[in-house]
C-alpha cells in the first residue's frame, strides 16, 4: 500500500513539468542622478538594438539603495534573443527614456536571455557611471557579450576627433575588429551583436563576402529566429543580387502586380485629370512641429547621411544623434528611415523647406 502511494506521488510530480525563471542579480552604481529601478527591455527586431521604448520593456525592479538588485521573471519567448537592461536619469519620469552611449553617463548594456539564464552583474565601483566596466558571471554567451562591449562602447569617443583624416583610421578600425569578433567567436548570437555593430552604410560593398558567409552560418545555426530573417532583409536592402531563390519568384510575382497598379494608377490619373477633380492629396508639412535641429537631421537623412555622418556634421555625439532621430520618428509617425524618406517626399511645403543650416 505504502508502495502503491509513492508510485503515485512520483508520477504527479514528474506530470509537472518545473517553470524556468531566469534571474538576474547583481550591483550598480548610483552615483548620479538615477532613479532607483532598473528596466529589462526585449530587442525584438536588430533594428531595436539601440533604441529605448515604453512598449519594449517586459519587466522592471527596484534598486535598493546600496545599488543591489534582483530580477527574475518566466515570461521570455522559448528561444535566446538580445535584451537591454537600463537605467532613467531623474529627470525623466517616462519610460522610453534616451540611451546614453559612453562616458559616465552610460546607462544600459546588452544581454542574451533564456528562461534558463542565471546571470551576476558587478559593476565597476570605480567609475561614474551605472554600470562602468561591469562584470559578470554565470553564463558563457553573456561574457561574451561583455567582451564585446568592450570594443562597442568606448568606440563612441573617437566621434569627438576633429580631424577627419583620424575619424576614418578610428572607423576602420573599430569595424576591422568587430569583423575578426565575429569571424573567431564561437556564439552566433554574439558574433550577430558584433556585424550588427558594423557600419553596413560605409562597409557592406568592401566586406559583402563576409556578410553572406555569415548569413548562411545564421541560418544553419538558426534558421527559424526572427533575427535571421531580420539579418537576410537587411542584407537584401544592402545588395543589388537575389539572395535566394524564392526572392525571384517574388520579384516576378511584384513585376506582375506592378503591371496591374500602372494601369490603374492611369485611371486615377485620368479622372484627377478631369476638371474640379484635381485635389493635392500628399499632406502638408508643417514645419512648426518639428525643432530646428530635427529640421537639419531630416534633412541629412534626406541626404543619405548615416547616422555616424550626422554626428561628424553636426559636431555631436552619436547618441543625441539616435535621440534626435526617434523624437522625429516619434513626431512623423515612422518607425525606420525608408518609412521616413518616404512620408518626406510626399509633404508639400506650405511652410518654409528644411533649411541647411541649424
Amino acid at each position: 500500500m505504502q508502495i502503491r502511494f509513492l508510485l503515485i506521488l512520483f508520477f504527479c510530480f514528474i506530470s509537472f513539468p518545473c517553470l524556468a525563471e531566469y534571474s538576474i542579480n547583481g550591483k550598480l552604481n548610483l552615483k548620479g542622478e538615477w532613479q532607483n529601478i532598473i528596466y529589462l527591455a526585449t530587442i525584438d527586431k536588430l533594428d531595436d538594438y539601440y533604441s529605448a521604448k515604453a512598449e519594449h520593456i517586459i519587466n522592471m525592479a527596484n534598486i535598493a539603495s546600496d545599488g543591489t538588485f534582483v530580477l527574475k521573471g518566466e515570461n521570455l519567448p522559448e528561444h535566446a534573443q538580445f535584451y537591454k537592461l537600463y537605467l532613467v536619469r531623474e529627470e525623466h519620469s517616462e519610460f522610453n527614456a534616451c540611451l546614453y552611449v559612453g562616458g559616465e553617463n552610460h546607462n544600459f548594456i546588452h544581454i542574451i536571455l533564456t528562461n534558463d539564464t542565471h546571470i551576476e552583474i558587478q559593476a565597476d565601483q570605480t567609475t561614474y557611471a551605472p554600470f562602468g566596466d561591469y562584470t559578470i558571471s554565470g553564463d558563457a554567451d553573456n561574457m561574451r557579450m561583455k567582451t564585446l562591449s568592450r570594443l562597442v562602447y568606448p568606440s563612441y569617443e573617437f566621434y569627438e576627433i576633429r580631424f577627419p583624416s583620424e575619424l576614418q583610421f578610428s572607423q576602420n578600425k573599430l569595424n576591422k575588429d568587430l569583423f575578426h569578433f565575429a569571424d573567431t567567436c564561437t556564439s552566433t548570437l554574439v558574433s550577430l551583436a558584433a556585424l550588427n555593430n558594423t557600419d553596413f552604410d560605409a562597409y557592406y560593398q568592401t566586406h559583402i563576402d563576409a556578410y553572406k558567409t555569415f548569413k548562411n552560418e545564421l541560418k544553419t545555426a538558426n534558421e527559424n529566429h526572427p533575427y535571421t530573417n531580420n539579418y537576410i532583409r537587411k542584407l537584401r536592402y544592402y545588395s543589388d543580387e537575389d539572395l535566394d531563390k524564392a526572392n525571384i519568384i517574388w520579384k516576378l510575382l511584384t513585376c506582375l502586380l506592378s503591371v496591374f497598379s500602372l494601369g490603374l494608377l492611369y485611371k486615377i490619373h485620368k479622372l484627377r485629370s478631369e476638371p474640379g477633380t484635381q485635389e493635392n492629396a500628399n499632406p502638408k508639412f508643417d514645419a512648426t512641429n518639428y525643432t530646428q535641429r530635427e529640421l537639419k537631421i531630416l534633412d541629412l537623412i534626406l541626404k543619405g547621411k548615416s547616422n555616424k555622418a550626422i554626428a561628424v556634421e553636426l559636431f555631436i555625439e552619436l547618441s543625441t544623434v539616435k535621440s534626435h532621430i526617434n523624437k522625429l520618428y516619434s513626431k512623423m509617425g515612422v518607425s525606420n528611415r525608408q518609412e521616413a524618406k518616404r512620408k518626406a517626399s510626399s509633404w508639400t511645403y506650405d511652410a518654409p523647406k528644411i533649411k541647411s543650416d541649424v
